[in-house]
């Protein structure tokens, strides 16, 4: 019998849960409210890369990188190979990209994908980056960009191709039935699913509410600024992310946007000290004109590039978690409810290929794509407590 699921959600985890689920044989039933990436996946940085520490982290963007270059090659996705490179601040964490870069050779990525280099490489690559305090980094030479929506819309269309259903319509009510089934009440009618994937992103919370799992989903407001430069530069400016996994600070990252515009900000994996949990539904949707000069100032004082002038982008949420780390998985004592959120602030780069591992739970028992992820259950330990 073939299992029925639905799919709540088509940002990147949830059109990449449709897409692997139907292939996978199963009935599928992909729900939004609104667009594909109308949610956090479409207000990104749009920053795809495999410069991260945590091996089964390398594993997963790796996959996802893959995912990205076939739908270049098949759909004519976009992507901008302007380059990714995670910054060395001392010696100790050159050692730290070093052991990771190995970690990448043993996974198969060669110095195409992954290249350790010292400050005066460094320098050469972004020539007007002050690198006097800083040791070197992890280069990606074919990490970039990639659009969000088209990303999304892409692995959507794929999944209707293969027979999915794709249903724009609020959630508006669950109930579980007698033979155990969800129905699920949505302003364009019922739907009957054996399984729901909850990949809700940072909606989640509301979503598992309904479905009688609450997931402790945190989701945090983070801003995004634009920098004018005064004229082009020479160069194409990689994604520079100054941001050390495991640090307890937040750090500057920038990258090309168009010819005289950058991207800018401050990243993290953390939930934010003093940073309030926002709504989804009502969250702001203006950058701070703080968070404006805070940008304005460390980018001056970082890349000597003169009459730089940063103003408001755009907003979009984290769906940050208490340990930092995904919830991919069925919950507790319930098979037939998998949860897939808690991407935080990578979710374009990692969201699809997670959505792929909550599918294999849906539709095997397991994630075979990237097997590791059953490290990310739901109900652990770490995230006891957490519900907002």
């Amino acid at each position: 019998m073939t299992i029925r699921i639905a799919v709540i959600g088509a940002g990147t985890a949830g059109s990449g849960a449709a897409r692997r689920a139907v292939e996978l044989g199963a009935s599928v039933t992909l729900i939004e409210r609104d667009a594909p990436a109308s949610g956090s996946s479409g207000r990104s940085a749009a920053i795809y890369n495999v410069q991260t520490v945590d091996p089964l982290h390398i594993e997963l963007r790796m996959r996802a990188r893959e995912l990205f270059f076939r739908l270049e090659a098949e759909h004519g996705l976009p992507l901008k190979r302007i380059g990714n490179v995670r910054v060395a601040w001392s010696d100790a964490d050159l050692e730290r990209l070093e052991a990771v870069n190995q970690v990448q050779r043993e996974l198969g990525l060669g110095p195409e994908d992954a290249l350790l280099i010292n400050r005066e490489e460094l320098q050469q690559l972004v020539p007007d980056l002050d690198t006097t305090d800083l040791a070197g980094g992890l280069f990606g030479p074919r990490d970039g960009t990639v659009n969000g929506e088209i990303m999304c819309q892409a692995l959507v269309t794929e999944a209707v191709e293969l027979g999915a259903v794709y249903k724009k319509a609020e959630i508006l009510g669950h109930v579980r039935q007698d033979d155990g089934t969800h129905l699920l009440s949505t302003s364009d009618g019922h739907v009957v699913a054996d399984v729901v994937i909850n990949a809700a992103g940072a909606w989640a919370g509301i979503v598992g509410d309904m479905l009688g799992h609450p997931v402790p989903v945190l989701p945090q407001v983070h801003d995004i600024v634009k920098v004018t430069l005064e004229k082009p530069l020479s160069y194409t400016v990689p994604m520079v992310n100054l941001y050390m996994p495991g640090s307890d600070e937040e750090a500057l990252y920038f990258r090309q946007f168009d010819e005289t515009t950058l991207l800018a900000g401050f990243h993290t994996y953390k939930v934010v000290e003093g940073h309030p949990i926002a709504d989804p539904n009502n969250f702001r949707g203006e950058v701070e004109p703080s968070y404006v000069a805070a940008v304005q100032e460390a980018i001056t004082e970082r890349f000597h590039v003169p009459g730089m002038t940063a103003h408001a982008g755009w907003t979009g949420l984290y769906p940050c978690t208490a340990d930092e780390e995904f919830i991919i998985g069925p919950e507790p004592g319930d098979n037939s409810v998998i949860t897939c959120t808690g991407l935080g602030g990578v979710g374009v780069t990692s969201g699809a290929i997670a959505g792929y591992s909550a599918a294999e739970w849906a539709v095997t028992g397991q994630p075979t794509t990237v097997p590791g992820a059953t490290r990310w259950l739901p109900g652990r330990k770490s995230l006891k407590g957490t519900t907002k």
